[in-house]
C-alpha cells in the first residue's frame, strides 16, 4: 500500500511536470522522470507517464485542432516508425552508454542552434531535413525511448506556438497508443502502476489548466525560451544519466 507522503510527493511532482506541459505541449517527463525516480523505480515510472500522457496529448491536440497541420504530422510520425524499428533493433547489441553521451550533446548542441539563429528569416519546410531528423528521432526512440529530436524540425517550420503544441502532441500520442499496445502485451502494467496514475490524474488535469491560463498571458518570445531551455536541459539530463549510469 502506498504511504501517504509518497502520494503527496507524487501530486506535488506531476503538478509542476504538466505546468511545463500545458504551456509548450512536452517536457513534463524531463522533470517528473528524475524527481519520482528518487522514490520509485523507472519500470513502474514510464508506464504510469504513459497511461497519463496518452489522454493529456489527445486533449491539447484537440484543443488546437484549428491549428493542426495533417500534412505537417503524418510524414513525421511515418518516418519516425520506420527509425524506431532499427533503434530497438541495435538495442539488442548492448547498452552503448557513449552514443546517450553524444546523444546529449547533440540535442544540447541543436538546443544552442535554436537561441543564435536568426528567427527574422523565414524558414520553410525542408524534406531532406525532415527525413533526416525524423528517422533519427524514432532511431533514438527505439534504442534510448527517447523521441525528442523531432522537436527542432516543428520548432522551425511551426506557425505559431498552438500549431506547435497541437503537432508535436499528435505525435507523441501516435507513439503512446503505439506503446500501450506494446506494454499490454509484454505485462508491464503493474498494479502500482495504476496507483501511480490515478494519483497523477488530478495533479496533471490541474497542471494543464494552470499551464494554459499562465500561457495567455505570456509573450510567445517568452514560450519559444522555455521551449528551448527545457530542450537543453533534456539532453543535459541525458549527458549526465549517461555519465553517471554506464549501463
Amino acid at each position: 500500500m502506498m504511504s501517504i507522503t509518497l502520494a503527496i510527493y507524487i501530486f506535488i511532482v506531476q503538478f509542476m511536470s504538466f505546468i511545463i506541459k500545458g504551456l509548450v505541449g512536452f517536457g513534463n517527463p524531463l522533470l517528473s522522470n528524475p524527481l519520482m525516480a528518487m522514490q520509485l523505480d523507472n519500470k513502474v515510472i514510464t508506464p504510469a507517464n504513459l497511461l497519463l500522457d496518452t489522454p493529456i496529448n489527445a486533449w491539447i491536440v484537440w484543443k488546437n485542432r484549428k491549428a493542426f497541420s495533417i500534412k505537417k504530422t503524418m510524414p513525421v510520425v511515418i518516418l519516425i516508425m520506420l527509425g524506431v524499428i532499427p533503434g530497438t533493433l541495435f538495442l539488442k547489441m548492448g547498452s552503448p552508454w557513449i552514443i546517450k553521451v553524444l546523444l546529449g550533446v547533440f540535442i544540447i548542441g541543436l538546443g544552442i542552434e535554436m537561441v543564435i539563429r536568426d528567427r527574422s528569416q523565414t524558414i520553410k519546410s525542408n524534406r531532406v531535413l525532415k527525413i533526416i531528423i525524423s528517422i533519427s528521432s524514432g532511431f533514438m526512440a527505439g534504442l534510448f525511448g527517447i523521441n525528442m529530436l523531432f522537436l527542432t524540425y516543428f520548432e522551425r517550420t511551426a506557425i505559431d506556438r498552438n500549431e506547435f503544441r497541437s503537432n508535436v502532441c499528435f505525435v507523441f500520442l501516435f507513439e503512446n497508443v503505439f506503446r500501450f499496445f506494446v506494454y499490454a502485451v509484454t505485462g508491464v502494467f503493474q498494479p502500482i502502476v495504476f496507483q501511480i496514475f490515478a494519483i497523477s490524474i488530478p495533479a496533471a488535469v490541474l497542471g494543464v489548466l494552470v499551464g494554459s491560463k499562465i500561457d495567455k498571458k505570456v509573450d510567445e518570445k517568452i514560450i519559444n525560451k522555455l521551449v528551448i531551455t527545457t530542450f537543453i536541459l533534456g539532453g543535459f539530463s541525458i549527458f549526465v544519466k549517461a555519465l553517471i549510469f554506464k549501463e
